[in-house]
């Protein structure tokens, strides 16, 4: 994962308009291939209306983008990138928010209205805007970080060859800014207002020091503080990953801090502890200091060398330059280039480009010091310093008298004491605020919960998923140390468990009646025929009637493990034993085996279906899907001329089209001379597909590890319901009956009986 993205939406509600932010959740090979779409805006005007047109800018451009068959030419068309499909989407949508609004007599406020669209592929950032919506980057520097307006400091450089391949771009979005967003930087798109609220130096601090969820949270209760009628947005990006894919370290916040400008928030607690001090306290900048002179007096008393005075003399190049001639101003630029090799200076094509932005010089006082302090080091560890230390201490002790030993002895325990009390104060300090950002990311979640409920309600399942995901990641940043934290976490997690059930429809299935024990018979495959239920095990099939607990075997000659099957709805099951094809007479019980034509164990085959007399199974090796027919499937041919995607295939249903099942739930729909009509979302929570079955109306997917089998509408590839059959002690095969109103469920010790 090449970023971190969070959201930020505050009091979106409460301002006239419609105003929202949108972060697509592709799947994973989808993310892979074209990354993240984004959206942040706010519409005036009526509240319905610019609803329907945030609505349509999401939907239009997630579809122009995501479908565009250009996707998967990546990497194989020379020149072409994500950034001409990004166009090309920018293009249409635009085009088509024009039609929109004419057909739906919408009249847009352009004066009031702020949009930004972009896609984050891998390191790289596309965007384009509308309106006075801010575009940031915190970048890092040598000496900290430093924040700029991308729009302002992006050159216009114009590319012909995409001018020749692209429609202009005319409309709301007129350009696109692109570019490599800086190793360990970060990206903040957000509405006008919040930059207004919050000043670049706060959100440099808050941006740089939390993970980017936490420090979305942050922001929200500081702006929430302020003002609760005006509305916030914001998207947060950090980048993560270099350009050869490798996670950044981030650098250690000791040595960081060493040379970072102060925060504000510091320099409060600062003059905070100041006022609040008890009068004779000890400083530790006082004692900071003494710890500089001692280290300075254990420098060698010995005059500068010639080396050390060019040295010192290189640290003040405007008076070297006009006293000492040209070779002075040698030793200036040989300065000037050994302090520019040290900068951590971006590459030419990302945002902070030296051409577009003016980048400071980094100082040596630092390292200065560091040197000074490792020169004195040696003195250190030498016994007769600590000796003479110890000696000297001890004779000063001793010539005090009684009083004064007295009075020496007290400061000590004082020093003693008021240590442990400033010890004390900042622990219970410290641990006070991270209950206070605690309870802060609590409330967050529990609001979260409430706009999922809300989303339900509304029958707005993206929003309500959307909400979800990131209410997840909220849940894994709470920390868990203390007792009250895990009791939070537990509870969190249980409310969690149960809105996920109602977002993904999931319906847990306690009771479900058993019909015939298997405990004696390892039975692991499941189909339904003319009433009665066949099961196969090794080289034996048995007929289940749904009356009696007593299978009737019958042997198979030749062979070895009878695995996957399937019922052609005319008299006949088929099962499939490695490279054979077994096929079942269920009128007089009956087999007859037959090889598989040009079978190949490396094709890695997957799942098989029958229809109009033809056989059909996937080879994920080769992305084809072959058809037998004639004579025992005597003849093999591919079934379209061109590639088809089954590289995830688990299974086949055909009705005329080919569905295939994927191992993530999805479905993908293929006819022999179109295109891919429509693929299905992949199922959530996570599931590990292995079987499909279906009627007329909709499909039925088994995911034997979770126990569960979701119902997908046929039409459209919706979701409509699934069942989790926690009862059981494990799912391995499911058949379903003629008038798909009942599901059977094979497990290890028996068959059951659900009724849908």
């Amino acid at each position: 994962m090449y970023n971190k993205i969070a959201q930020i939406i505050l009091n979106s509600g409460k301002a006239s308009g419609a105003s929202g932010v949108f972060v697509s959740q592709p799947d994973s090979l989808k993310e892979s291939l074209a990354g993240k779409i984004f959206v942040l805006g706010e519409v005036d005007g009526k509240k319905t209306e610019g609803e329907k047109i945030m609505n349509f800018i999401i939907s239009d451009l997630n579809d122009n983008y995501y479908n565009d068959e250009k996707i998967s030419l990546l990497g194989k068309i020379e020149g072409l990138k994500i950034e001409n499909i990004f166009e090309a989407a920018l293009a249409k949508m635009n085009k088509n928010l024009g039609e929109f609004l004419i057909n739906q007599k919408i009249k847009l406020n352009s004066s009031a209205t702020s949009l930004t669209v972009g896609v984050v592929y891998e390191n790289k950032l596309y965007f384009a805007s509308f309106g006075k919506n801010r575009a940031l980057l915190i970048y890092r520097r040598s000496d900290g970080y430093e924040i700029i307006n991308v729009e302002t400091s992006a050159e216009d450089i114009a590319d012909k060859d995409s001018e020749e391949r692209l429609p202009k771009l005319t409309g709301l979005f007129a350009s696109v800014i692109s570019g490599e967003i800086p190793l360990g930087s970060y990206f903040i798109f957000t509405s006008e207002t919040l930059p207004e609220y919050l000043s670049g130096r706060e959100m440099v601090e808050i941006v740089t020091k939390l993970p980017p969820i936490v420090a979305a949270e942050q922001i929200k209760n500081i702006l929430a503080k302020m003002n609760n009628y005006v509305p916030f947005l914001g998207i947060i990006i950090k980048n993560t990953t270099d350009s050869v894919g490798q996670e950044i370290k981030e650098p250690n916040e000791e040595a960081l801090s060493a040379h970072t400008s102060i925060s504000s928030l510091n320099s409060t607690e600062q003059r905070t502890e100041q006022m609040l001090a008890p009068a004779g306290i000890i400083s530790f900048k006082k004692i900071s200091a003494t710890v500089q002179l001692v280290i300075k007096n254990l420098l060698p008393k010995s005059l500068p060398s010639a080396k050390k005075m060019n040295r010192s003399s290189a640290l003040s190049t405007s008076d070297l330059s006009s006293n000492q001639g040209p070779a002075a101003s040698q030793s200036s630029t040989r300065f000037e280039s050994e302090k520019n090799n040290k900068l951590n200076l971006p590459t030419a094509n990302s945002f902070s480009s030296p051409k577009k932005i003016r980048l400071k010089q980094t100082s040596y006082r630092f390292m200065y010091n560091m040197g000074k302090l490792f020169k004195a080091s040696p003195n250190l560890v030498n016994k007769s310093f600590w000796s003479g230390f110890y000696s000297g201490s001890v004779l000063w002790i001793k010539s005090l008298n009684k009083k004064n030993k007295l009075l020496f002895v007290g400061l000590i325990i004082m020093i003693v004491g008021l240590t442990l009390s400033i010890s004390l104060t900042r622990i219970n300090s410290n641990r006070q605020k991270a209950i206070d950002s605690f309870n802060v990311l609590v409330a967050q979640i529990d609001d979260n919960y409430t706009t999922i409920e809300r989303y339900i309600l509304s029958t707005n399942e993206d929003g309500a998923a959307s909400v979800l995901v990131n209410t997840k990641d909220l849940i894994e940043a709470l920390p868990k140390e203390e007792k009250f934290q895990q009791d939070e976490y537990s509870r969190l997690t249980e409310s969690f468990r149960n809105i996920e059930k109602k977002v993904y429809r999931i319906t847990s299935v306690s009771e479900i009646e058993k019909i015939t024990d298997l405990t004696s018979i390892n039975v692991y495959n499941l189909a339904f025929a003319d009433g009665k239920l066949y099961g196969a095990a090794g080289a034996s099939i048995y007929t289940i009637t749904l009356d009696t607990n007593a299978p009737a075997e019958t042997k198979v000659d030749g062979a070895t493990n009878i695995g996957f099957s399937k019922y052609d709805g005319s008299g006949f099951i088929y099962y499939r034993d490695g490279g054979k094809i077994i096929k079942l007479n269920i009128k007089d019980g009956k087999t007859t085996s037959f090889n598989i034509k040009d079978y190949n164990e490396e094709d890695g085959y997957s799942g098989f279906a029958l229809y109009s007399g033809n056989f059909y199974q996937a080879s994920r090796s080769n992305n084809q899907i072959y058809k037998y027919s004639g004579t025992n499937f005597s003849v093999r041919a591919n079934w379209r001329k061109e590639a088809v995607n089954v590289s995830n295939a688990k299974d086949l249903f055909i009705d005329g089209a080919i569905y295939v099942l994927n191992s993530d739930g999805s479905l993908s729909k293929y006819h022999a001379k179109l295109s891919k009509e429509y693929t299905s979302r992949p199922l959530t929570p996570t599931v590990s597909a292995s079987k499909i079955l279906g009627d007329t109306k909709q499909f039925y997917v088994l995911d034997s590890a979770t126990k569960r089998i979701a119902v997908i509408a046929k039409e459209d590839g919706h979701l409509m319901n699934q069942y989790v059959f926690d009862s059981l002690g494990d799912l391995k095969d499911f058949a379903l009956d003629e008038n798909g109103k009942i599901i059977y469920l094979l497990s290890s010790e028996g068959v059951y009986k659900f009724a849908l």
